[in-house]
């Protein structure tokens, strides 16, 4: 993934954490780097109840070798617990380095899982499909 967005200082990570369902759901919103990838690690350790974990890379700006390392990183510490680790929203260029370093096979891919819960709260509000 690349960070020109015109302004190259990288953006500070901010993660949003929702438990529901028997899994996790970890928002990413920034840049998933060296300096910002322990901070994905401490909240994946404190939501240690569920195995299974989500995370929304969809308003990730960037991802550098220590982010992947990180994502990685969950996906182990997951399947030891016999749980999953499903990227949802990935863009085209963090599927790109998913699928250059071979890391794309160990986790299952989805469509954005902030649209789908927008698309299931529109549906309950006026009972009828988004």
């Amino acid at each position: 993934m690349s960070a020109t967005t015109g302004d190259a200082r990288p953006v500070p990570l901010r993660i949003e954490a929702h438990a529901a369902d028997g899994h996790t759901t970890l928002v990413l919103v920034g840049d998933l780097t060296y300096g910002t990838a322990a901070a994905l690690e401490e909240h994946v350790r404190a939501a240690a109840g569920a195995p299974d974990l989500v995370v929304d890379v969809a308003r990730l700006r960037f991802c550098d070798s220590a982010g992947l390392a990180a994502l990685i990183g969950l996906q182990r510490r997951a399947a030891r617990r016999n749980g999953t680790v499903t990227l949802a929203g990935v863009t085209d260029g963090l599927r790109r380095v998913l699928r250059l370093t071979g890391a794309e096979v160990l986790f299952t891919l989805c469509p954005a899982v902030a649209a789908r819960d927008e698309g299931e709260a529109a549906a309950g509000r006026h009972g009828e499909p988004a």
